[in-house]
């Protein structure tokens, strides 16, 4: 058993490492920015956002706002691991599931009461996270933008490092966030279970993997250490194949388990062990990911053009506050000096720093100043162009 145990460190070193890398990226992106010259956005970064732009991707060829070619990528390496394993994603990589295990794993340290959902409620809430996984979708395919985005808990979760800013965007978010997190003191990966829109869309796709959890009933003594310690609240003891449609792949089943060969992630006869499990993932990972940056494919940004397009026209309403005067002049055809003055701003005013910095600059003089009257200008110079 301690062996188990000792191999299934790998699956929380990974989840650590991806944990906080997530956060070191959220950082990276509140320094630089995003767009060409800055860092990688949390929605450039999370698999789910190549499902919500799917649609306008098959219909019209293009990646709703905010979503870039990397979201697919990634969403496409999910899948394939998915195939194999299941949803292996949520159990060794998903940051925000790391975190309500380890919120829930400092809970029994603390000794707080955990609680057990009673078994027929428990079966109707698992059905709640198709509901939102279906609302997100159609909502997001109807208004072809994320229009939901400022509900996101871990979207809300990436931007905690703009200090009080992250209020006036996802305020409902972090609300929503703040529930996840009290909710896994008491069931563990609470969200995960009842209302995570891509662990829904990964549990459809898991009744087909290839390796599944097989349990030896003839060697199982009944202790039920199996079941104590899934993180999903599942059965495992008392079924021959416990990898149903909720199971994460996470192995602590196994691992837990006192007798050798009870409890395996199997495909025929070739048992796969937590550990080349998560060496599987790994090496997988890094080739998909790198090839796909070797061949250009994982851009976690688009062109300033691609971005301010919108119908094949460029729409000053789709200026970013990582964009600089110099990026919007060269894009909608203006002179820098013309653009300065009618935003009533000095001449000596910084052409390439981004606007959402340029704002804060201009506060030390005086001068109020936003992206929208950037918008607004631009609108303006761009109509009285149209009517000459």
């Amino acid at each position: 058993m301690k062996n188990n145990l000792v191999k299934n460190k790998w699956r929380w070193i990974i989840s650590i490492f991806f944990l906080i890398f997530a956060m070191f990226a959220a950082i990276m992106h509140q320094i630089k920015g995003g767009g060409p010259s800055g860092s990688a956005s949390v929605d450039a970064l999370c698999p789910f956002g190549g499902l919500e732009t799917l649609f306008s991707l098959i219909k019209d060829g293009s990646y709703i706002s905010k979503i870039t070619p990397s979201s697919v990528v990634l969403l496409i390496a999910v899948l394939i691991l998915a195939v194999l394993f299941g949803k292996v994603f949520c159990g060794y990589i998903c940051p925000l599931g790391t975190i309500q295990s380890l919120f829930n794993k400092l809970a029994k340290k603390l000794k707080i009461k955990q609680l057990k959902p009673n078994k027929h409620v428990d079966k109707i809430l698992r059905y709640s996270k198709y509901v939102v996984l279906f609302v997100v979708l159609f909502i997001t395919y109807k208004a072809g933008e994320l229009i939901l985005r400022p509900l996101d808990p871990w979207a809300s979760f990436m931007h905690l490092g703009s200090g009080l800013e992250v209020f006036e965007e996802f305020l409902i978010g972090v609300i929503i966030l703040a529930l996840i997190i009290i909710s896994s003191l008491f069931i563990e990966r609470a969200w995960c279970r009842y209302f995570c829109p891509l662990g829904a869309a990964l549990a459809i796709i898991s009744p087909i993997r290839i390796f599944k959890i097989k349990r030896n009933s003839s060697s199982c003594t009944g202790c039920m250490e199996c079941t104590k310690n899934c993180p999903m609240g599942l059965s495992v003891h008392s079924d021959d194949s416990p990898s149903s449609m909720e199971c994460i792949s996470c192995g602590e089943c196994i691992s837990s388990c006192p007798v050798e060969k009870t409890l395996e992630t199997k495909r025929g006869r070739l048992a796969v062990s937590p550990g080349k499990t998560a060496t599987i993932l790994v090496i997988f990972l890094v080739l998909f990911i790198g090839a796909n940056i070797f061949t250009g494919n994982f851009k976690t940004s688009l062109s300033n053009k691609a971005v301010l397009t919108e119908s094949e026209v460029l729409d000053p309403e789709n200026i970013k506050g990582y964009m600089t005067i110099n990026d919007v002049c060269e894009e909608f055809n203006i002179e820098p000096s013309i653009l300065l003055e009618y935003c009533g701003l000095p001449e000596d005013t910084e052409l390439d720093i981004p606007v959402k910095d340029l704002k804060e600059s201009l506060k030390e003089e005086g001068i109020d100043f936003e992206t929208d009257n950037l918008r607004e200008v631009v609108e303006e110079i761009n109509n009285l162009d149209n009517n000459i």
